[in-house]
């Protein structure tokens, strides 16, 4: 390549009689610097560059005279870039960004970088200085810790927190562009079955090969994401019309449904799929996946292995809710029923604090029910009271073992119905359910929602006064939603305030959710009140709850809701 001459030619003494009148101090500083140092003439040509550019880029003095800046350049950083440098420099005169560049040896670095604009009074005697660090190492490092944050360790597709805000951007632009959009919702057929059969090791292995199906039969047509567990979900934003969804989804079923082979046998499995539509079904990411999710258990009470649409048809839905009714009723509570639990973490010392009591429903024909399926029946026809003393009962038993076990120390908070808070019995019940499981109250947490609007404080304080008395501890949960006022906070009697997960779940520390959080968490300490987060799912929300006082957190980043077995290996290996 021929080398254009400079339209000024300076050897290095020239170079810096023109800065001060100590060259030699100046030039020694320039030699030892960290920091790579690059001069061009007023033509942008490469007129000095000191050791450390040499050595960060791998070219000498003798290769990059006379060259444009440019020719360390990969091609990778996008022209916008270069744009807004060169604008930045005409108007303000100096320029700092990033920019990926090329070493001699053809390797790519990340280069932060400073341009100067030494203007003189004569054009050609003025000149440029350029300023470059590598930041190859912090980049790789921050793009590990991205990683961490944005993708299930499992599968190693984007997480929940991930698809939640890649779904935001999609539907922005549906918005904007008045176009369509998919939400799959799915989960593995008999998934447990397997799970238990060959164990969890063959089952991970499982969720780590449907994933790469999806991710091959989705290809750039979609997004695919694993929430927990067995299930997953896939934003689709290409396919323009139904048939083109059709073919996405046909895809799907044909690739899952190819032979696994696991501990030398091979596996075939199947999946069910809920499909909602944007805006048709919802113009938010919520309420598109809650009904994606409700077309899911459609495909599921069909038979499996195969999907429905979301439909707006309130006949059916009540019909669906009347089956769901007439089987809560005559379940037997102890076979279909199970209590999961979820970690509770101190912030402060990184160790298990308690484990939260949460509801599954073991359907014989719609597999493994969140408590929002039927609980609010549970509700309406009376039956919560019932599950609610279960619950307890074997909350309180399966701590205690654990007590027993290695973990003395060991909380379990215990989620407490209006229907059962309202009893004329509730003292008496907890107490009973105590005795007989050999808990001490003071590892006992009532929850009490916030949601269940106690009107008579006077009546609420004493039933809650004497278990408090006893030792057991009082939360105020899904704080934030209902309808506590602070006046209403003073006079109640209770000992943790627990901030609801739709705060801090989608909080980036810098926006509003923050702000009422930062709020409540003042608030609450103020009040002498211990601050319970739920919802953490990243690092970079446990650094903010941490920092804003926050005494104990629970959510994804610890744990999902498991089984009583599998929170047992949790505990043993954060022990």
């Amino acid at each position: 390549m021929a080398k254009r001459s400079p339209a000024v030619k300076m050897d290095d003494q020239d170079f810096f009689h023109q800065f001060s009148k100590d060259p030699d101090n100046i030039a020694e500083l320039f030699t030892h610097m960290n920091d790579g140092v690059m001069v061009t003439d007023a033509d942008k040509r490469i007129i000095l560059i000191n050791p450390a550019y040499e050595k960060i880029t791998g070219y000498t003095l003798d290769e990059m005279y006379g060259e444009d800046p440019s020719y360390i350049a990969s091609g990778h950083t996008p022209r916008s870039v270069f744009h807004d440098m060169w604008e930045t420099i005409r108007e303000k005169g100096t320029w700092t960004g990033e920019l990926i560049n090329r070493r001699k040896n053809g390797e790519e670095f990340w280069s932060y970088i400073t341009i100067t604009y030494m203007k003189k009074d004569q054009p050609e005697e003025s000149y440029y200085i350029g300023l470059i660090r590598d930041i190859t190492e912090q980049k790789q490092h921050e793009k590990v810790i991205s990683h961490m944050a944005y993708y299930d360790a499992l599968t190693e597709t984007p997480n929940r927190v991930h698809f939640h805000r890649k779904a935001k951007e999609v539907l922005m632009n549906a918005e904007e562009h008045g176009e369509k959009v998919a939400v799959l919702f799915l989960d593995l057929d008999r998934f447990k079955k397997i799970n238990d059969s060959l164990g969890h090791y063959a089952g991970d292995e499982l969720l780590h090969e449907v994933a790469q199906r999806l991710l091959t039969a989705v290809g750039k047509e979609g997004f695919v994401s694993r929430f927990g567990g067995d299930e997953f979900a896939i934003l689709i934003d290409q396919a323009k019309t139904t048939a083109e969804m059709d073919d996405i989804i046909f895809r799907v079923f044909k690739k899952v449904s190819e032979p696994i082979k696991l501990q030398n046998q091979e596996i075939f499995i199947t999946v069910s799929i809920g499909v909602s539509i944007y805006p048709d079904h919802g113009k938010d990411i919520d309420t598109l996946l809650r009904n994606a999710d409700f077309a899911l258990y459609q495909t599921k009470d069909a038979g499996r292995n195969n999907y429905f649409i979301f439909e707006n048809d309130p006949s059916q839905q009540t019909f669906d809710r009347l089956a769901l009714e007439t089987d809560l009723r005559k379940i037997n509570i102890s076979e279909q029923l199970e209590v999961f639990y979820q970690l509770q973490m101190d912030i402060q010392t990184g160790k298990v604090y308690g484990t939260e009591a949460l509801i599954r429903w073991n359907h014989p024909e719609k597999g493994l029910l969140t408590p929002n399926f039927f609980l609010p029946i549970a509700e309406e026809t009376g039956f919560i009271k019932e599950i609610d003393e279960w619950v307890l009962a074997e909350a309180c038993r399966q701590t205690q073992y654990w007590r027993e076990n290695g973990h003395p120390d060991l909380m379990v908070s215990v989620n407490v119905s209006k229907s059962l808070f309202e009893s004329p019995y509730f003292v008496k019940t907890i107490r009973n359910k105590l005795d007989k499981a050999g808990l001490p109250p003071e590892n006992l947490i009532l929850e009490i929602s916030e949601n269940i609007k106690i009107t008579d404080l006077r009546n609420a304080a004493r039933k809650l006064q004497p278990l408090r008395e006893m030792g057991i501890t009082v939360s105020l949960d899904d704080f934030g939603t209902g309808y506590s006022s602070i006046g209403q906070l003073k006079r109640f009697p209770i000992d943790n305030l627990k901030i609801d997960k739709s705060f801090v779940m989608e909080t980036n520390g810098n926006d509003k959710d923050a702000a009422i959080i930062t709020f409540i968490i003042n608030m609450a300490n103020s009040l002498n009140f211990t601050i319970v987060c739920e919802g953490v799912e990243t690092e970079e929300q446990l650094a903010f709850v941490k920092k804003e006082g926050c005494q104990l957190a629970q959510g994804y980043l610890y744990s999902k809701p498991v089984t009583a077995a599998e929170c047992a290996q949790l505990l043993e290996d954060l022990r």
